[in-house]
């Protein structure tokens, strides 16, 4: 995978861009705030190292598993 190299300009666009994000979806996971932001998780992830951005904490299966309701989508599987 080829190493992207954002200017300063690109990265406080993507770092301004998810916390928007993150303050209109407290909710969201941080992968649907890498993918809204432009880029992937993993660089977001190193800028929180270096302090430039709080992300949201990791999910839990359980969290994750309590965003879909699973129960209307198979009731309507039935026809």
């Amino acid at each position: 995978m080829p190493k992207v190299v954002y200017t300063v300009d690109e990265k406080q666009a993507l770092i301004d861009r998810a916390n928007e994000f993150m303050k209109k979806k407290p909710e969201a996971s941080r992968a649907r705030v890498a993918t809204y932001a432009g880029c992937a998780i993993t660089i977001l992830e190193k800028w929180e190292k270096l302090g430039l951005l709080k992300l949201p904490p990791v999910m839990t299966k359980k969290q994750i598993r309590k965003q879909h309701n699973w129960t209307n989508q198979l009731g309507k599987l039935n026809g």
